[in-house]
């Protein structure tokens, strides 16, 4: 290599060759040109410009486009149907928190504090009184 006064480094030799940067470091790892590295940049001998400008470019990405299989329109996806709850009807904890954006733990909780009324049948379950849904509290989390 030549005196360190005679070396470019891959930004000066990139100017010179008139190839952008990233190209010079590609030339210098696929070794077809040499280099230098000196405090962690790579310094080139100005006699290496012609062989990196003799060294094949990049080949345009252009690439002819595969022809179009048919595609089917796609539907539009079903909504799901949200359980109705009629106001003088009652539903269960886990059917209220699907109508509402509670969780079940949430919606028994409100019950228990008596944001929401409902009451216990035979078998200890809870049952959710559906007019909880039109309370203004209550509407503003309805799905």
């Amino acid at each position: 290599m030549a005196k360190d006064a005679q070396l470019l480094t891959s930004s000066e030799f990139a100017k010179k060759a008139g190839i952008p940067v990233s190209q010079v470091t590609k030339l210098i790892r696929d070794k077809k040109i040499k280099a230098l590295k000196k405090s962690g940049k790579w310094m080139l001998e100005p006699n290496q410009l012609k062989a990196a400008q003799e060294a094949p470019k990049k080949p345009s990405a252009k690439k002819k486009a595969a022809p179009k299989a048919a595609v089917k329109p796609k539907k539009a996806p079903t909504p799901k149907k949200k359980p109705v709850a009629s106001a003088d009807k009652s539903c269960g904890i886990s059917q209220f928190a699907e109508m509402t954006y509670l969780t079940e733990q949430g919606v028994l909780n409100w019950l228990k504090q008596g944001r929401l009324t409902g009451r216990q049948d035979s078998k200890g379950q809870w049952q959710v009184d559906a007019a909880n849904l039109e309370v203004p509290d209550i509407k503003r989390l309805v799905r």
